[in-house]
This record gives structure tokens, sequence and C-alpha cells, in this order.
């Protein structure tokens, strides 16, 4: 599948049950942009778990901590919208051993990565959200 945003491959996934509920689509999966980020809701996700290291080689390698970082992901450009629904997520990836701030600083280090929102005002904001 090609990101409907730029064009770029994506990393299909399923929606992972913990954080489903927080999500503003009710489909159970999501098409993550390696390059702009987008994330765009799927109705039939593959069973196979997806090559992380598509998006990044330093994302999270773990399949139910890296979807839900792809599911903080969908939302973290609506932080005004979806403020609850963030925290939820993101302490939920937390959980699971996942450095949210980290993630997103390298994923804004790097040039190959040109995300549709601005990833280091939302990184920000998410860290306020956090405290």
């Amino acid at each position: 599948m090609r990101c409907p945003n730029c064009g770029a491959p994506t990393v299909v996934f399923t929606i992972p049950e913990a954080v489903l509920d927080a999500m503003p689509e009710t489909r159970p999966g999501a098409a993550l942009c390696t390059r702009c980020l987008t994330v765009t809701p799927v109705d039939e996700p593959p069973d196979e778990t997806p090559d992380w290291t598509a998006v990044h080689e330093t994302f999270p390698t773990d399949d139910e901590a890296a979807a839900t970082v792809g599911a903080l992901l969908a939302l973290v450009d609506s932080l005004a919208l979806y403020r609850s629904e963030i925290e939820e997520i993101a302490r939920h990836a937390e959980s699971l051993g996942v450095d949210v701030m980290l993630v997103l600083d390298r994923l804004a280090a790097d040039d190959g990565v040109d995300p549709h929102f601005d990833i280091d005002r939302r990184r920000a904001q998410l860290e306020q959200l956090l405290e």
C-alpha cells in the first residue's frame, strides 16, 4: 500500500486492543507512511507482523509497542482534539517500555523522514502533556 499523502511505501499494522477504543476510527488496522508519517485507517490489516524498521531503524521492533507508537502518530497532529486519547496511548506505549520522546527525537533527526506535521512542536506539546 502506498501513502495517499506522498506516495511513499507504508507499513500496514493491526491497532492493539489496548488502544483501539482511543482511536477515532473504529477500523482494526492502519497504514503508517515511511516518509511523511501519515497514518491511514485500513479495514483488513495483515495477520503477520510488519517490518517496523521500514519506518525507521530505531522504531520499536516489538509489534505491540510499535503499533502503539503508530496509533499515537495517527493522532499527534490533532493534539487539541484528542488530548486524552493521546495521553492514554502514550502511557500505554511507555508501559511497554517505549520512550516515546526518544522515538520522536530520532524521527525528527532523520533527513529521510519528512513528517506532515511539525514533529518538534508536537514533541514539546506531548512532553508537557505527559509531565
